[in-house]
């Protein structure tokens, strides 16, 4: 038995390494974030507990969008740019907070304010934080599913201790969980372990993928699929998005593009009837996976973030 693990230790690697370059597709080069902020959040403890092998993972690279009266000129409201989350102590926490999760492709510099409204505000204040996830960007560390969901729940942890109003005020900070397509995974793990200390955060995502699902029928197209059901196998289960869904309970939108090649809608299905709380689908009509939201789609987004926000159990 002791000759066989070695053997199967290094079969493992191999596979999840295999897995990584199907899903994963890291970018390091250069973008232009205006008019976002961008600030790095540390994730060492301050009491120094980590390790020196967590230097690697030390800090992630993030990029704020301010909306409402957040971005209003004026020396209490000035943020620094290129600096830390300390850096954002002193300024008072935003009405909203939205944590986002881009892509396997997406870049935090591409990040847009959406859920939240520019031109209509849904409250007076609200910032947009997006990661690059480690190996993306400018954030240190490998690309790997393995440290995925462990890296966006230690970020999320140091945003919302920085940037969230404690639930004994009148108006505690609302929290937005925002996912897209492989950072849905991300989000609903933040998720289901939010529901206890913010109870009223909301989670929001767009083409949620089962993993397994979507690499089978992808390598399907090769004729690869019994080379990928053993390289599936080592998946993570903190990216399984079926039992992520099963154990979320806070309200969910589920945003799900009719023409969806990559994501297939029954697959997105399973996962919306996973769900252990409340929930909203919206379908947007003539899309598939990558395409942008419409004017078209304006009224059935509109109409789904007022469920949203009647759903959060934040006083009004």
């Amino acid at each position: 038995m002791k000759s066989m693990r070695p053997i199967q230790n290094w079969s493992r690697r191999i596979r999840f390494g295999l897995l990584n370059r199907f899903v994963l597709r890291p970018t390091t080069d250069p973008i232009d974030y205006r008019p976002q902020v961008r600030c790095r959040v540390s994730l060492l403890e301050h009491d120094g507990s980590d390790s020196v092998e967590s230097a690697s993972h030390a800090w992630i690279e993030s990029f704020v969008h301010r909306v409402g009266s957040t971005s209003a000129n004026g020396s209490s409201n000035e943020i620094a740019d290129n600096g830390s989350l300390d850096d954002w102590r002193e300024i008072p926490p935003p009405n909203d907070l939205v944590l986002k999760f881009p892509g396997t492709g997406g870049r935090a510099e591409r990040s847009t304010p959406f859920p939240m409204q520019t031109k209509v505000p849904i409250s007076k204040s609200a910032e947009v934080w997006t990661w690059n996830p480690p190996g993306y960007g400018g954030s240190p560390g490998e690309a790997t599913l393995k440290n995925l969901s462990g890296a966006a729940a230690r970020w999320s942890e140091k945003v919302l201790a920085a940037r969230t109003q404690s639930s004994t005020e009148a108006i505690p900070t609302r929290i937005w969980l925002s996912g897209n397509s492989l950072g849905c995974l991300p989000a609903m793990h933040v998720a289901s372990a939010l529901m206890d200390a913010y109870p009223s955060a909301v989670l929001w995502v767009r083409n949620p993928p089962d993993l397994r699902r979507v690499i089978l029928n992808i390598s399907a197209r090769y004729r690869a699929t019994t080379a990928m059901q053993h390289v599936s196998a080592v998946l993570p289960k903190d990216v399984d998005a079926v039992d992520l869904a099963n154990r979320c309970r806070i309200p969910a939108v589920f945003l799900m593009s009719e023409k969806d090649a990559l994501v297939l809608p029954e697959y997105q299905k399973a996962i919306h009837s996973a769900y252990s709380g409340p929930s909203l689908v919206v379908e947007l009509s003539g899309l598939s996976h990558d395409d942008v939201l419409e004017e078209e789609h304006r009224p059935a987004i509109n109409n789904a973030l007022d469920w949203a926000i009647r759903r959060s159990q934040r006083p009004t």
